[in-house]
């Protein structure tokens, strides 16, 4: 009888450990699934003559919430090219599929190639940020049998580190992302190449007003020097990662754009404690050093001595410095980043 009683309290605790861990792996995976749609879009900042620019993207993930950075992600099936120019306002489906009921927060892309239609002429670009991972603003949950989307925001720059008649495109990218309200869904279409309208949704306006920077940069230049103050007004972090100084007569521009071509300007990287090193490599462009933050509503000074060198692409040419009372385009760009400036040099 002793012997059947202690019997009976083993099965009984082991029943109680067998539901109890069944109990545990139901609320670590919760069952059912639903549609996630990715929506991308990236009105670029480029090099002046740029006309048209797209990207070929796959392998389009999603990451699970409360996972580490290095798993927790599952495949939204999706492939195909994005068009970046003109893309301002709009939003285009990019991958849709069934994935598992879950929270998700951030999302993943791989660029495989990029195309830029410039002066009339389609040239291939260096794709240097070729995975880009969008980390969301606002958890994209994904209900059992229920649908839901987010907008993948690239904030892309395409470079022309060539020349203006040999052209040498370089694409950087990074992104945030957010997810799109439900009750904004029932206007939009998510099949995969559809394209929506953003504009003049408070939703998208609030998103982008909350994850801008707006920067502002003053300076002087002489030939052996260099004094920049940036200034972030903006609500988001601004990243200096790059400051390009070209001649006025030497390129053309305007104040939303880059330099037509980046060939005989100085070129310099900042760092993450906010050095400043001059440079003359084409790596430098893709803008994968971290670079200097700056945080909403304050400034930086940045600060180069030495001689200045308008040499970069200029190979085995002559090259010439800083002279005084000519005008200069200082540009300064990052993740996020953007502002240019006219310098007299003194």
């Amino acid at each position: 009888m002793k012997k059947t009683y202690v019997a009976a309290v083993a099965i009984a605790a082991v029943l109680v450990v067998a539901i109890g861990a069944a109990a545990v792996l139901l609320s670590q995976s919760p069952g059912g699934s639903g549609q996630l749609a990715l929506m991308g879009t990236d009105p670029p900042i480029t090099a002046y003559g740029v006309t048209d620019a797209s990207i070929h993207y796959s392998s389009v993930m999603a990451h699970t919430a409360g996972s580490d950075m290095a798993s927790g992600w599952t495949q939204v099936s999706g492939s195909g090219t994005m068009r970046l120019v003109g893309a301002s306002g709009s939003a285009q489906t990019i991958a849709v599929s069934q994935v598992r009921a879950a929270s998700y927060d951030a999302f993943r892309l791989r660029v495989d190639s990029a195309k830029v239609v410039f002066q009339g002429h389609e040239y291939i670009a260096t794709v240097s940020s070729t995975t880009v991972t969008a980390h969301s603003q606002s958890r994209v949950v994904v209900a059992d049998s229920s649908r839901a989307a987010a907008v993948v925001d690239l904030r892309t720059f395409i470079v022309n580190a060539g020349t203006s008649t040999s052209p040498q495109f370089i694409f950087a990218a990074s992104a945030v992302a957010t997810g799109i309200p439900s009750s904004a869904l029932v206007s939009i279409s998510i099949q995969l190449g559809s394209t929506a309208s953003l504009s003049g949704q408070a939703w998208w306006s609030d998103f982008q007003a909350s994850t801008s920077t707006s920067v502002s940069v003053f300076g002087t230049l002489r030939s052996n020097s260099m004094v920049l103050t940036v200034q972030n007004s903006g609500n988001a972090k601004a990243q200096i990662q790059e400051v390009i100084v070209t001649p006025v007569s030497a390129a053309t521009y305007t104040s939303t754009t880059l330099p037509s071509s980046i060939t005989g300007s100085a070129v310099f990287t900042v760092n993450g404690s906010g050095s400043v090193q001059s440079t003359t490599s084409i790596q430098s462009t893709a803008l994968l050093n971290a670079g200097a933050n700056v945080t909403s509503g304050s400034m930086v000074t940045l600060n180069y001595n030495g001689a200045i060198s308008l040499n970069f692409g200029a190979g085995s040419v002559q090259v010439t410095g800083i002279v005084t009372g000519q005008q200069y385009l200082v540009t300064v760009i990052g993740a996020n980043t953007y502002a240019n400036v006219l310098v007299v040099a003194s």
